[in-house]
């Protein structure tokens, strides 16, 4: 399993160290224990959204009452990478 460590510093480089990124290395743990096939499906048809999929999955969220800015859902897009990487790595 990543550490917390490990998670923000691929973070930080992949974003900058002016975020707080313990949040999503919450999301990271959940993320990357999915086995379930049609939910990893999912997840890597997420992180394949081009830059206007991802302005539009956006709008989604906010319809739904979650605001998020586009950097914070590219830092999120990054946690899924994240953790499909390990997916992969532990299957």
């Amino acid at each position: 399993m990543v550490t917390k460590k490990e998670f923000i510093d691929y973070m930080t480089e992949m974003h900058g160290d002016d975020n707080d990124y313990s949040d999503l290395y919450k999301s990271f743990k959940t993320l990357s224990k999915i086995k379930d096939s049609g939910q990893i499906k999912e997840l890597r048809d997420l992180t394949k959204m081009d830059k206007h999929k991802r302005l539009l999955y956006r709008h989604a969220l906010a319809s739904n009452g979650r605001e998020y800015t586009p950097s914070q859902v590219d830092q999120y897009m990054s946690t899924i990478e994240y953790a499909l990487l390990q997916i992969d790595e532990n299957n």
